[in-house]
């Protein structure tokens, strides 16, 4: 059960967050238990962009239906010419070609929102002689992010499967249980409001994801550079569905660059301004709802006034290097030395780290506090948004791949190798593989035929991997 504010008296001094109450497509609010405005009733004459009824059900029955190829549909509306010429019918054929029925139906208002693309090349100064990644334009192929969020806070498939608001959800006394993301603490405190022109809105925190990625099938290992979006209200279950719970943003630019200038100062530094500067851009559409609500209406099918902000950002280490500009090795949370593995920094801000760049030289930055001074977090042009308390941990390559894999099989590996020599340490490790490989079939338990003794894992494999260790270490444990 679902308990909002169970435990805080009217009279308490801790702050309620916003209500989410519903309003009408105006924005003015609705008297409590009101239902859902319904949209205005249509005369049931307009079929636009399409001409008339028969041209709608004829591009509905040929594109959705039979998803005839275009040299059949162009056949097929050179036959039904020929049959009004021979009639005598002079009239407008149904569709001129394949491509304008595409056209028509590209013109739909509604739907999942379309894709462009923008451009951005480097504008320091450039000579003849100047390396080729500063002549080249860099594309970023993106969808825009409002009509993106809107579309998904408007999902009807989403009904009794979005949280309108944040909650604390308890399982008994003192019992707190956080299941979906609108039961944290971050996503309480950012629903706090002093702002009287958001009293009454619903908050809406931004997922985003981004992992570069090589496709090889069918494309020659070419690189992609994702980037997801999906909706902090959404409940775990349909965000793991598979639906319209996560969609694909934009893919960003990779640059590239010959070997004498991989390494080279001012092509690193390029890099990241590129990439921040690419979701600057992305995200922009989103700024001017994170001050000023807009009236959207909701799964449940309620219109509400609606605050965006930036929420949680799901990356790997490398990626979370360039999202907080700091030096690779360092943590991008707090200031704890890369060496102080058992300790807890300070914990880093938006607001110290501009401090500290006040403060110190560019050296003094990077060596004592891992700030890299060069490259602006794209967080800083939003709102609300600091990008070292949205970054979350990766599980999968920090926890799952990281310490299961990179140093706990690894350093096992190395213990065996320098305690009993190369030869014995891998006899040790083919009888560790043979027990792996004699573990008894049981439902959810993988078997693993060779050991562990395969060159490329997947977090699957990690994770399958880890359940038979842990059985094993339970049976020595007896």
């Amino acid at each position: 059960m679902f308990l909002y504010n169970s435990n805080i008296s009217q009279t308490s001094s801790r702050p309620i967050p916003s209500e989410a109450r519903p309003c009408d497509k105006d924005g003015v609010f609705l008297p409590p238990n009101s239902p859902p405005s319904l949209d205005e009733e249509q005369d049931g004459t307009d079929w636009s962009p399409f001409r008339d009824r028969p041209t709608y059900h004829f591009a509905e029955l040929s594109f959705e239906k039979m998803e005839t190829s275009a040299e059949n549909l162009k056949e097929l509306l050179q036959v039904l010419e020929a049959r009004d010429i021979l009639d005598g019918v002079d009239r407008e054929p149904i569709f001129e070609s394949p491509n304008d029925l595409l056209g028509t139906i590209d013109a739909v208002e509604g739907g999942v929102p379309g894709w462009d693309s923008f451009r951005i090349r480097y504008s320091g100064a450039v000579d003849a002689d100047s390396p080729a990644w500063k002549h080249a334009d860099y594309f970023v192929h993106t969808r825009n992010a409002m009509e993106v969020m809107e579309y998904m806070v408007g999902n009807p498939e989403f009904e009794d499967k979005w949280h309108t608001r944040a909650f604390e959800e308890y399982t008994g006394p003192n019992e707190r249980r956080w299941s979906d993301m609108m039961s944290g603490h971050w996503s309480w405190k950012q629903s706090v409001t002093k702002d009287p022109q958001t009293h009454g809105a619903m908050l809406v925190p931004t997922i985003l994801g981004a992992d570069k990625t090589t496709v090889s099938v069918a494309t020659g290992h070419q690189e992609f550079h994702p980037v997801y979006i999906s909706a902090g209200n959404l409940h775990n279950n349909m965000r793991r569905a598979h639906g319209e719970g996560v969609m694909v943003l934009a893919f960003l630019a990779i640059p590239k660059a010959c070997r004498e200038f991989s390494d080279d100062d001012e092509y690193k530094l390029f890099r990241k301004q590129l990439y921040h500067a690419s979701f600057t851009h992305i995200l922009d559409p989103l700024k001017p709802a994170m001050t000023t609500p807009v009236v959207l209406r909701c799964p449940d099918g309620h219109f509400r006034r609606t605050i965006f902000t930036l929420g949680p950002f799901i990356a790997d280490y490398p990626e979370q290097v360039f999202l907080a500009s700091i030096v690779s090795g360092w943590c991008p949370k707090c200031f704890a030395g890369r060496e102080a593995l058992d300790s807890i920094g300070n914990r880093r801000t938006r607001e110290y780290t501009a401090e500290l760049i006040e403060s110190f030289d560019p050296d003094v930055l990077w060596d004592g506090f891992g700030v890299v001074t060069d490259a602006e977090p794209f967080t800083n042009h939003f709102p609300r948004a600091d990008i070292h308390e949205l970054l979350t941990p990766d599980l999968l390559h920090q926890l799952i791949k990281g310490t299961f894999k990179d140093h706990l099989v690894t350093w096992v590996e190395q213990y065996l190798m320098i305690t009993h020599g190369s030869k014995d340490g891998k006899k040790i490790m083919d009888d560790i593989d043979r027990r792996i490989a004699a573990a008894p079939a049981f439902p959810g338990l993988r078997r693993f035929p060779e050991g562990r003794n395969f060159q490329q894992w997947t977090g699957d494999d990690s994770k399958a991997l880890m359940k038979v260790r842990l059985i094993f270490h339970c049976i020595n444990a007896r």
